[in-house]
């Protein structure tokens, strides 16, 4: 008997030390990553794109893991590496393809425990789909306020106009970045898990700072190459996997949505090339068929605050406003003001019922501005508050409620024509 006391005693000691040795192994590992991001680089119905950041302590490897809601089977897949600028983070990335439209999927990555959700786009627009709009973000605690009211109303995704973190492309303000990450993985993970992708325009504060400001023409170097654009806008072109061309493009949602994600004048020009290929995009690809087509980028070519004829704000009316008139687009989403506005329908920088919207103006998390435009002739309705913009669209009907950082509701329009 004492033999057999002796050996359990030694195996129950044994056990004991084991466990020990599993709960720490288990308590080294970091529930989820440092940063988290999921958006789409080509169709919205059947990929997603998910970005994570890991620190040089983290023992991470670099396996995404997903699989359908219900199913048992985890599939792999391998990301790839990139440099956080300036940070000692890592970035991992993977698309994922070949997903079914309108279905919710299960992913971890590396080896953080916790488990999220995300859903692809439908195919069709069968039943109504709601997203968010906005700009002007910052990364303080107003940001987290808005995304928190965002994400009560169950949003498909967020699209960002631009002047995000406020770095301004500088090498030592890469904690912003650090920040801003950590504030959507606060306010734009539901309870439930699933992780709200985010589209991002690029305003001037991505941009590097060249005699006073963040435009391409005021850089005696510029030059239209992936190079210049990534040495100028380091965090942006690095931070965000995009759509095309590193500054503007195009996503497609089945038929029934084009969003347009634009470059006003900051690492890519205005005028010239993006123009034309935005005319081939609207010309070619046939979007007089789509019911519903967004415009998002970052300055205001009917400004609330800043000058109506500015350099920019011209570019814009002149380039880009004609193309909208001419291919259907009934709302464009601005920003950078700092404000909310609604414009009146405008047609040939006329007020006109056959006209398109404009809506912004980018005080999703900075401190408002009290709008020195406000009493302009273009201008329906103002609000110096920050804000969000919730879209839902219905069939081709396009429903707009403007919500504060209190989730109060202060504005509301609905669009009904058919293109």
């Amino acid at each position: 008997m004492r033999i057999r006391s002796s050996a359990f005693h030694g195996i129950s000691i044994s056990l004991l030390l084991f466990g020990i040795a599993v709960h720490l192994s288990v308590a080294q590992v970091p529930v989820e990553p440092a940063g988290l991001h999921l958006t789409w680089q080509f169709d919205p119905t059947t990929t997603m794109t998910v970005d994570w950041h890991t620190e040089p302590g983290d023992q991470s490897d670099h396996v995404l893991q997903y699989k359908h809601i219900g199913s048992s089977d985890w599939q792999d897949m391998e990301s790839s590496s990139l440099e956080y600028p300036y940070s000692d983070r890592t970035i991992h990335r993977v698309e994922i393809t070949g997903l079914e439209p309108d279905t919710e999927y299960r992913f971890r990555v590396g080896e953080f425990t916790r488990e999220y959700k995300f859903r692809t786009m439908p195919g069709q627009l069968d039943c109504p789909i709601r997203f968010a709009v906005g700009g002007d973000t910052g990364r303080g605690e107003t940001m987290r306020k808005v995304n928190r009211i965002a994400a009560q109303y169950d949003v498909e995704f967020v699209a960002w106009g631009g002047d995000l973190s406020y770095a301004d492309g500088r090498a030592e303000e890469y904690e912003r970045w650090h920040q801003w990450f950590e504030n959507n993985m606060e306010g734009l993970i539901t309870d439930d898990g699933r992780v709200i992708p985010i589209l991002t325009a690029i305003g001037n504060h991505e941009m590097k700072r060249q005699r006073g400001g963040n435009y391409w023409f005021l850089f005696d170097d510029y030059e239209p190459t992936d190079q210049w654009r990534t040495a100028n806008a380091p965090y942006f072109m690095q931070l965000f996997a995009f759509p095309g061309q590193p500054g503007y493009g195009v996503l497609d949602f089945g038929d029934y949505m084009s969003i347009f994600l634009l470059d006003s004048d900051h690492a890519n020009p205005v005028k010239g090339r993006q123009t034309r290929w935005l005319e081939r995009e609207m010309r070619e690809r046939d979007r007089r068929g789509v019911t519903h087509i967004f415009p998002v980028y970052h300055i205001a070519a009917f400004p609330s605050h800043r000058s109506f004829t500015s350099r920019v704000q011209v570019n814009i009316r002149e380039a880009w406003v004609p193309l909208f008139e001419k291919y259907g687009v009934r709302v464009a989403f601005e920003a950078h003001d700092h404000t909310y506005k609604r414009t009146h329908p405008i047609l040939n920088e006329e007020i006109s019922g056959d006209g398109i919207v404009y809506i912004g103006d980018g005080a999703w998390g900075v401190r408002p501005r009290e709008g020195n435009n406000r009493d302009a002739w273009y201008i329906n309705q103002f609000a110096s508050k920050n804000h969000a913009i919730i879209v839902t669209l219905d069939g081709k009907t396009q429903e707009y409620i403007v919500v504060d950082e209190e989730g109060n509701v202060f504005d509301n329009y609905t669009d009904d024509r058919s293109r």
